[in-house]
């Protein structure tokens, strides 16, 4: 008997394409869908409005910095959508205001010889954070001022992540976690210890689990309970090698956790009983280092990306449905649009593609 033929999610050729001028080390979509932004090694800032009716990305271009052969490595949009910042090698964070018909800078922190590698919004007001160092700082949209400055102290801080209430920001670097208080920045930070330094930390989408990576390979999740963190937090260990990437669920009570690491991308579920903790599932539909991981905004359509160019669209987080067409290349960087429709991916070769929902495929979640 043949097997029932696998209704598609994503149209598997890209609807639209462009070659920017080096490897894409960022995108970000605005939370309105509207825009897409990409930033690369050579200091290019590209910003594509996808109001403007068409398919070509050439017409939908607006160039907010030519190529200077100095790297942006990090780049955002405010919670509504008017601002995006992007920060760098060259020590510098610029912001645009995307209010009027043209971008317009607005302003040029000029940070010295500090390598700016980590910038986050706040998920509501237009400030964000950024790494300075040992240092984060946190800057407002509204005064165009520093609003503070944190002091990590143990080690240059190594990731970023604001409480989805945006009541907290959380920082990583050597010996573990900081949290702030966004009320009172002044108050002591809370610090969950970890053995080595924290290499990556993302909240889930209701802000009841931190999950953190560090530099030996372990990974733990740790519960928020109101206001500081539970004291005995789930840890995973036997990873094949760096944990490259993090992404949760959306729409779960209890939420799903993907993670990559290696050729493996693991599906992680909390159990019902407390004592087995959280349990892993290996999905296998790569041959090479998986970097990327993306779920559908509320779904379970995840995405994966390696660097032979291969992109695997799965269903119900485990399911494999299919595979997109990409050009050869390691694959940099992977977002969903925030509306769905639409998946977002570059490559090392400084290629941007674009994917749209499948019409067969409507319906999925």
């Amino acid at each position: 008997m043949p097997k029932p033929k696998t209704t598609p999610i994503l149209n598997p050729k890209p609807q639209s394409q462009i070659t920017l001028s080096e490897y894409i080390t960022a995108i970000a979509w605005s939370s309105n869908s509207k825009y897409l932004a990409a930033a690369t090694a050579s200091g290019e800032l590209a910003l594509f409005d996808e109001a403007k009716v068409g398919n070509d990305l050439a017409q939908k271009l607006h160039k907010l910095q030519e190529p200077t052969e100095i790297s942006v490595d990090c780049l955002g949009f405010s919670a509504d959508g008017r601002w995006i910042a992007a920060g760098g090698q060259d020590g510098k964070v610029r912001v645009w205001d995307l209010e009027g018909e043209n971008p317009a800078i607005a302003a040029t922190l000029d940070l010295g010889k500090t390598w700016i590698e980590h910038l986050a919004w706040h998920p509501t007001r237009s400030e964000f954070a950024f790494s300075l160092g040992k240092y984060v700082q946190i800057w407002s949209a509204e005064t165009l001022d520093i609003v503070t400055t944190l002091h990590f102290e143990q080690s240059t801080v190594l990731a970023i992540a604001w409480h989805p209430s945006g009541e907290y920001l959380s920082v990583g670097g050597d010996g573990g976690i900081k949290v702030w208080t966004s009320t009172d920045w002044y108050e002591d930070p809370i610090l969950f210890e970890m053995p080595t330094a924290t290499a990556k930390i993302v909240w889930d989408r209701r802000g009841e689990y931190l999950v953190a990576s560090t530099l030996d390979n372990l990974v733990v999740v740790m519960q928020w309970i109101g206001n500081d963190f539970d004291a005995s937090p789930w840890r995973m260990q036997g990873f094949p090698g760096k944990i490259r990437s993090f992404d949760w669920s959306f729409n779960k009570t209890s939420p799903l956790l993907s993670s990559s690491s290696g050729s493996d991308v693991v599906v992680w579920e909390k159990h019902a009983d407390l004592n087995v903790g959280w349990e892993g599932e290996v999905i296998k539909g790569h041959n090479s280092v998986v970097g990327a991981i993306a779920f559908k905004p509320k779904s379970e359509v995840l995405a994966s990306a390696d660097e032979n160019g291969r992109i695997a669209i799965w269903k119900n987080a485990r399911d494999w449905v299919q595979a997109l067409e990409t050009p050869m290349g390691e694959i940099t960087a992977l977002q969903w649009q925030p509306l769905g429709k639409k998946l977002a991916a570059s490559n090392a070769d400084g290629e941007l593609m674009i994917w749209t929902e499948s019409s067969q495929g409507k319906g999925f979640r």
